[in-house]
């Protein structure tokens, strides 16, 4: 009879033999590099604050918008790169009052600046996109940007993009190595529909394009996990009582799931506390 860890040993050998068949298999492209290397034109600069104004137009399936990207030069360089992925493209690059010049490599644009980067300043670029985004055939599985409907054909809007990378529907340093200290996330969106995104609602402004919901988020959050979420919701609100006092819960529902939520969401409080 053959001990158990004979068994082990196989199964660990099986599964090492797999990995290496597996990691034979893959060819790394160019691209693979571009995404997935923390080089000089990523290293010398630290993401603090993504001030990110952006629409989502159902009619089409098409993003629009503008990333103003707030940094800290770590080391003197005038090259940085920044990750958005085709078929989305980036129409110009401001830096102060001057466009800056880039190079397209894939999804990976590389941007020289005007300003001579100094150690420790705090500095600035505003990047202008627009195109119609991957979109997701089979979220959260694949990623891309999900167009869908409610129960009542509401558009219902938002984005799966984890194993993607954000690069797939607005431009950022996407890497994992660096993420925003904080965010500021503008969503336009038709008048009779609402967007729900991370942080906390900070006021909803109309225009002749339709709402604008401005949310913030003023903890480090990975670019992947800045999503908001648009379709016909609902609110209602509820209290904690925290170890230092009281805590406001705000709780977004789609209209048909207001009535399940309400029951569902009681398990939120005690799920809390433990």
């Amino acid at each position: 009879m053959r001990s158990p860890g004979i068994y082990f040993l196989y199964i660990l050998f099986s599964f090492a033999l797999s990995l290496e068949t597996s990691a034979q298999a893959k060819k790394y492209t160019h691209a693979d590099t571009l995404k997935g290397t923390y080089s000089k034109q990523r290293s010398w600069w630290d993401v603090l604050h993504y001030d990110l104004h952006v629409s989502f137009n159902a009619t089409d399936s098409s993003v629009k918008g503008y990333n103003r990207i707030d940094y800290k030069v770590l080391e003197p360089y005038g090259v940085l790169q920044l990750d958005l992925m085709e078929p989305m493209s980036i129409d110009s690059v401001i830096e102060g009052k001057s466009r800056c010049y880039w190079i397209r490599d894939g999804n990976s644009w590389f941007v020289s600046l005007h300003k001579e980067q100094m150690r420790g300043e705090i500095n600035n670029i505003t990047v202008f996109f627009h195109g119609k985004p991957h979109v997701a055939v089979m979220p959260p599985w694949d990623g891309g940007v999900i167009w869908s409907k409610d129960p009542k054909g509401n558009p219902w809007i938002s984005i799966a993009c984890q194993g993607m990378a954000a690069q797939v529907w607005f431009p950022n340093k996407d890497h994992m190595l660096d993420e925003a200290d904080s965010c500021d996330l503008y969503v336009t969106c038709p008048k009779n529909l609402i967007t729900v995104s991370n942080g906390r609602l900070k006021s909803i402004d109309m225009n002749d394009q339709g709402s604008v919901f401005h949310w913030k988020t003023v903890s480090p959050i990975n670019n992947y996990n800045i999503i908001p979420y648009i379709g016909k919701y609902v609110n209602f609100k509820d209290t904690l009582q925290g170890e230092n006092g009281p805590l406001d819960l705000d709780f977004w529902v789609l209209e048909d799931n207001f009535g399940k939520a309400k029951k569902q969401f009681q398990q939120v409080k005690p799920m809390i506390h433990c």
